[in-house]
């Protein structure tokens, strides 16, 4: 008679237990490697526009910090110069998204667009840009008037200036303007002497400082503008994926509270990004006001500065901003965060 004692019972069981035991944390791990691969292939993917300065920060912030993939967005992220060139961008269906100031959105909206207005999601801090000079003669604003000035064509800055002549009683045509195509050309402009005047953002301000003879003379203050920002999203990519636009907006909605709770983060990740110095990237963060919002006052906006640059020959398509609006995906999105009166 053979006799099974419990140590030969385990002995025999024990390769059952380790087979079976590989088997359930084999299918455990091809479960969760499923899952992962389920959840990366629902996640949305949407091309976003994103200038090289701050006003692309809530994109970059909700990349990197991981909030686009909790609200399963692949945010495929393209940069360019500036909010203008990601609008024209998106016109040609190079990507989804855009970002925009007012002055670029009033200047590009016309019957065949098919791009529409999200929410609001910068406003500038006057503070935030100053006008710098190097010529001795330049002592207010009204001896700009015969002087070389830095323009960035097409952009805000082009408006910012137009309010700027209009506001201190100085004939445009008696300012010559040197249009150059980013901050880095405004700056190599200005220390090689060929502009004597041009706006200046906090992030190259320190350089600008060094230069021999220069100085401010005064804020965005002068021209009384103050810019808006814009996001802006194409209309047939909200149609197709409505659940997910509502998605995207509210990650940057929690990237806007990141920035605001953890500013030295964001500006690591400006200079992981953009390679920004980290103190003048957290010194640029302080130039604006991040929200997601919007408002009458912010459709107004853009209505209004669409009417004076028709007026004074900046732009000439006219048109009712409404008709490039889409608020519901906002109002499903954050419902409290949308105010239209009419």
């Amino acid at each position: 008679m053979r006799i099974i004692t419990v140590k030969n019972r385990l002995s025999a069981m024990f390769p059952v237990l380790v087979l079976t035991g590989i088997v359930l944390i084999g299918a455990s791990g091809c479960s969760k490697k499923t899952a992962s691969a389920s959840a990366a292939s629902d996640a949305l993917t949407i091309r976003v526009g994103a200038d090289s300065a701050a006003f692309s920060y809530q994109f970059r912030v909700a990349k990197k910090a991981g909030i686009f993939d909790k609200y399963h967005i692949n945010a495929e992220i393209s940069t360019f110069s500036y909010g203008i060139d990601t609008l024209n961008a998106a016109l040609l269906g190079e990507t989804d998204s855009a970002e925009a100031m007012d002055f670029a959105i009033a200047s590009r909206f016309s019957e065949s667009n098919k791009m529409r207005i999200l929410a609001t999601i910068l406003i500038s801090n006057p503070a935030g840009s100053r006008l710098y000079v190097r010529n001795d003669a330049i002592r207010a604003p009204g001896d700009i008037a015969g002087k070389r000035i830095g323009v960035q064509k097409a952009t805000s800055n082009e408006y910012l200036w137009a309010r700027f002549f209009e506001k201190w009683g100085i004939d445009k045509n008696t300012v010559n303007h040197v249009y150059l195509g980013s901050n880095a050309e405004l700056l190599a402009a200005y220390l090689a002497k060929e502009i004597d005047a041009f706006w200046a953002s906090s992030d190259i301000e320190k350089a600008v400082l060094e230069v021999p003879s220069s100085r401010s003379i005064g804020d965005y203050s002068l021209s009384g503008y103050v810019g808006k920002g814009y996001l802006l999203l194409d209309a047939n990519f909200i149609a197709k994926n409505p659940e997910g636009t509502e998605r995207f907006l509210k990650a940057l909605d929690e990237a806007t509270t990141f920035i605001a709770q953890h500013p030295d983060e964001t500006a690591q990740y400006a200079y992981e990004d953009l390679k920004v110095p980290v103190d003048a990237a957290r010194t640029w963060i302080g130039a604006y006001e991040y929200m997601v919002r919007l408002s009458q006052e912010d459709l107004d906006q853009i209505a209004d500065v669409a009417k004076w640059s028709i007026e004074n020959g900046l732009i000439k398509n006219r048109y009712d901003i409404r008709d490039f609006v889409d608020i519901k995906p906002l109002q499903n999105a954050l419902p409290d965060r949308v105010t239209i009166t009419n």
